[in-house]
């Protein structure tokens, strides 16, 4: 037996022609199994947090709806959101800790990713992810940290040192063309509002990154198509971008409330609903993350006188086969049973 050698296209000993078939492995049977199905976990949890808190918002903008009416109206000019503390203390929460898994299902999916690797049997090849593809959602875990650490600081504690919380200061802020705290507070909060925001996009960017450079002999039974996120991050960063101008001082109020009051309602309602289906996209993505596995090389050998062998066997069966009946054969007559005694 001669051995078969990477280059080979039949076999040295036997003729036959030898086909390469690529075929996944179990994804439990791959390094890093555990990283990558733990940030599949973490990762779908905190989408599914983040569906349920921007469905939240949306009930929140259903229940104040007559109050944001009268204010438009002129009627209810000083609209008071205290009825609504719990529901936004509560959104507010869901938001910081749905993100949160988000961040860190990125950075194990990114550990897990680094470990995927096995050799290839015909090439001796090592089949792996590069560590610089696999580094990406490690950094867009980072940055979604980054936009968790500034969006606790301007939403949480600049607003209670006056003893209210973001969402109230944004209304005082439409009522009266002022926030009730230190001038240089409110822009301090409105520049980390668009910085968590750029942060955000930066990451769905690295995670789409990733996605595209995951090299050919990766596979997963589920779709790793680019989620939404990205395009609801974008359009995220353009709402706050426009809406921070306003409390920052950068553009007038007066002049352009209408633009304030609209860039507001567009990012609680619009957004929301961007955003319940682009985390509902991205948890699809998570759950094929946890089941990458490598494409192994599975080596077929075809004969290559099969057919003709079943061939000559075929004519060869026929040659020495008795000849059929053609029909069914006449009695036999009276001359043919002369000299044959009859039976009695």
């Amino acid at each position: 037996m001669k051995p078969i050698g990477p280059d080979d296209k039949v076999c040295p000993s036997c003729n036959a022609i030898l086909v390469v078939e690529r075929k996944p492995t179990r994804p439990d049977d791959e390094k890093g199994w555990a990283l990558r199905h733990l940030a599949s976990i973490m990762g779908r949890a905190g989408c599914a947090i983040l569906i349920a808190q921007n469905i939240l918002v949306l009930i929140g903008v259903g229940a104040v709806s007559r109050d944001g009416i009268a204010f438009l109206q002129g009627t209810n000019p000083t609209p008071d959101l205290g009825p609504m503390t719990g529901l936004i203390y509560v959104g507010g929460t869901l938001d910081l800790v749905g993100l949160g898994l988000v961040a860190a299902a990125l950075v194990f999916l990114g550990a897990g990713a680094m470990l995927l690797r096995r050799k290839d049997p015909f090439t001796e090849e090592e089949v792996l992810i590069p560590p610089q593809t696999a580094a990406l959602p490690i950094a867009a875990g980072l940055l979604v940290y980054v936009w968790l650490l500034c969006t606790a600081v301007w939403r949480v504690a600049w607003p209670a040192s006056a003893g209210r919380n973001a969402a109230q200061l944004f209304a005082d802020f439409a009522a009266t063309g002022v926030m009730p705290i230190a001038p240089n507070a409110v822009g301090e909060m409105m520049a980390l509002w668009v910085i968590g925001a750029v942060c955000l996009v930066a990451a769905a960017v690295l995670l789409r990154l990733f996605v595209r450079r995951l090299p050919t002999k990766t596979y997963s039974p589920r779709p790793m198509k680019p989620s939404s996120w990205l395009d609801y991050a974008v359009f995220n960063l353009a709402i706050v971008a426009i809406a921070a101008l306003f409390p920052a001082g950068i553009a007038s109020y007066a002049g352009l409330k209408i633009v304030f009051l609209s860039a507001l309602a567009i990012k609680l309602i619009v957004l929301s609903l961007v955003g319940a289906f682009a985390y509902w996209s991205l948890l699809g993505r998570f759950d094929a993350f946890g089941k990458i596995s490598l494409l192994v090389p599975v080596m077929k050998a075809i004969p290559q006188e099969v057919s003709t062998v079943q061939t000559v066997v075929q004519a060869e069966v026929q040659k020495t086969a008795p000849p059929e009946p053609s029909g069914a054969l006449p009695p036999p007559t009276e001359d043919d049973m002369a000299g044959i005694e009859r039976v009695k």
